[in-house]
């Protein structure tokens, strides 16, 4: 059974989507752009204090 052109053309469109926001993810959001907090530098800024 062959796909009609319009649903072919839809699930293109959708694949072409879930793509686009997979290279988002990985080029703003990806574990590459996390912020790596040690427990010394929580403890250092957790003491300062809040400033007055």
């Amino acid at each position: 059974m062959r796909t009609r052109p319009l649903g072919r053309e839809i699930a293109i469109a959708l694949a072409f989507k879930l793509i686009a926001l997979i290279a988002l993810y990985f080029a703003f959001f990806g574990p590459a752009h996390r912020i790596r907090l040690t427990p010394a530098q929580m403890a250092e800024t957790l003491s300062a204090g809040a400033p007055r």
